[in-house]
């Protein structure tokens, strides 16, 4: 059996190429779903249900990357008002394996681009049987997640196996969770902290080493990603919040619950986080988490991701509804 998430192809690999869409508005029908989503890759069917529960939207993509890339950049996105709600389709042959029993792995050190099959794929070949990245309210990964393994025997050989292992460019932290039970959310995140845990949030970063920071991310990246906001924050208040770190270049607030700060220097971002990440500067009602803010993939740099187009999509690229196939 594959993890609760997904079907796995017999080599661990992800087959489940199906999106849900929550929080649709209205105004958004099942030809504008489909343009909205297929600029992601070839969709293969759209589909908009309306029942008791609500209305709920379904994707399928004709590959998993493309599905990834869809739920990654759309998740917590805006559209005609109403915030985007998006999580893989559940798929199982059979009821979902009881993985209570199992032993619980923590892994720390995981980039925004890792997702949860991402993940098992990595472990599969220690007969891991589940899988979890923790989220923020922005859905974005917080660093870290966990993975429920069958025996005892493969969860040290995982273990051992895994420590220091690179996942898209990443060195892991893995060690055995301080609670057997992948379900304890509240258990399961104080694993990532090396304090008490509050109430609140968890910081994904908990280093207040600047120099430590720094090697989190290459010398090109300057920018920081600043979560957990309220979303009556302006750039002022970012600015005031981070000015004493370093000269800075830019900064924007695209979205409700996040913003970026750009800095002209690595070590200053670098700075910016160690100090301010789990603190709540004046201005801000909540602790912000502080982290890297992923690079572009092509032209390098660290700057701020590109403003999304504005119109009737809400900021969603549009595609042709040729791409609906």
């Amino acid at each position: 059996a594959g993890p609760g998430f997904a079907k796995m192809d017999a080599q661990g690999g992800p087959t489940n190429r199906t999106i849900n869409v929550q929080g649709i508005s209205p105004m958004v029908d099942e030809t504008l779903l489909g343009e909205i989503f297929g600029a992601f890759g070839v969709l293969t069917s759209c589909r908009i249900v309306r029942d008791a529960t609500g209305v709920v939207g379904y994707c399928d993509f004709a590959d998993y990357p493309s599905a990834s890339a869809a739920l990654a950049a759309l998740n917590g996105r805006e559209v005609l008002g109403s915030e985007l709600k998006v999580t893989w389709n559940v798929q199982q042959a059979g009821p979902k394996e009881d993985t209570t029993s199992h032993p619980t792995v923590f892994v720390g050190n995981i980039g925004d681009q890792i997702d949860e099959y991402s993940l098992f794929e990595a472990f599969s070949q220690y007969n891991c049987s589940d899988s979890r990245i923790i989220r923020g309210d922005d859905g974005r990964c917080l660093g870290y997640g966990f993975v429920t393994i069958r025996t005892q025997e493969d969860a040290k050989a995982a273990v051992a196996a895994m420590d220091g292992q690179r996942l898209m460019g990443r060195p892991l932290r893995v060690s055995f969770a301080k609670t057997p039970r992948l379900s304890e959310a509240e258990g399961l995140q104080a694993q990532a902290t090396t304090g008490t845990v509050s109430k609140g949030r968890v910081p994904d970063v908990v280093c207040t080493d600047a120099e430590q920071v720094a090697r989190q991310s290459s010398e090109t990246n300057t920018t920081v990603h600043v979560g957990n906001l309220l979303g009556t924050e302006t750039e002022e208040n970012l600015r005031t919040a981070f000015e004493e770190y370093g000269e800075i270049d830019n900064m924007r607030v695209p979205g409700k619950n996040f913003g970026f700060v750009q800095f002209k220097h690595h070590m200053s971002a670098a700075k910016a986080i160690a100090a301010r990440n789990g603190q709540t500067p004046l201005g801000f009602t909540r602790p912000l988490r502080c982290t890297w803010a992923s690079e572009k993939k092509a032209g390098g740099g660290g700057g701020l991701p590109p403003p999304p187009p504005h119109g009737a999509y809400g900021g969603v690229p549009r595609c042709g509804a040729s791409q609906l196939g």
